[in-house]
């Protein structure tokens, strides 16, 4: 397909969690993502919360008006990226908040805010809450095989509110991958690091201090046999390799 600019929104470099081929130029970049070696002609990044939140500052700044749903979607996935305002916010989502609020549908970010959990989801959820390890103040799980790639990030953000849990990385096999979600509420664990260097050159992850997610390619395990055989290695040298990163072994 022909075209005149590559944009990443949300994303920086080409081939880092996404399935961009790494050798492609990127025109603009909107993150709010910490990264290094951005390569692009025009770099919007500042220390904010959400990329939404420098969408809304367009807004503003071009005095434009958005239709109700766009304001919805933009003030959700502010709500949604920081965990209500709790995680990472800064100063500026609580002022976008305040520039999208008279804008948005109020019945329809409802609805977005609690969506209704679909059967796949909560078997997931409750097999990361069955399979989970603990150690010292982190926590390893995984959900087994789902098709629901929202249930992993969704289980992240249940299970790090444990009594007693400062980091959560969950997982699970989505088709041909391994799926990661990682969070953290301590100031001595960078997730985004913990991920990468857990992970280095085995698949794609991206993050930072408290939130962070990646994805390993399943091909290791492919000539080991059967599906649930796959799945059990798989989690096992996961489990292991996580808590050998955060020097907690067993």
């Amino acid at each position: 397909m022909d075209h005149d600019l590559t944009a990443f929104v949300d994303h920086s470099i080409p081939g880092i969690n996404n399935e961009i081929p790494p050798d492609t130029q990127i025109d603009i970049v909107i993150d709010h993502h910490p990264a290094d070696k951005i390569d692009a002609r025009f770099v919007h990044r500042e220390d904010s919360g959400a990329t939404a939140t420098i969408l809304v500052g367009y807004l503003h700044d071009l005095e434009i008006e958005p239709e109700a749903d766009l304001a919805t979607a933009l003030l959700f996935a502010i709500r949604r990226e920081t965990l209500e305002f709790i995680r990472g916010a800064t100063i500026h989502e609580y002022v976008a908040a305040e520039y999208l609020h008279p804008y948005v549908d109020l019945d329809l970010l409802g609805q977005l805010l609690t969506p209704p959990y679909t059967p796949a989801t909560i078997d997931a959820l409750s097999d990361a809450i069955d399979n989970r390890t603990v150690r010292s103040s982190s926590l390893v799980s995984h959900v087994g095989t789902t098709t629901e790639r929202n249930a992993i990030p969704q289980a992240a953000d249940f299970l790090i509110n444990l009594e007693g849990i400062n980091t959560a990385v969950i997982f699970g096999v989505i088709e041909d991958e391994i799926q990661l979600s990682a969070r953290s509420t301590s100031p001595s664990v960078h997730v985004g690091k913990l991920l990468r260097g857990t992970f280095e050159g085995l698949g794609n992850v991206s993050g930072h201090r408290d939130a962070a997610d990646g994805r390993v390619s399943l091909g290791l395990f492919s000539d080991v046999g059967d599906r649930d055989t796959v799945v059990d290695l798989a989690a096992q040298l996961v489990t292991y390799r996580l808590f050998h990163a955060m020097d907690l072994p067993e």
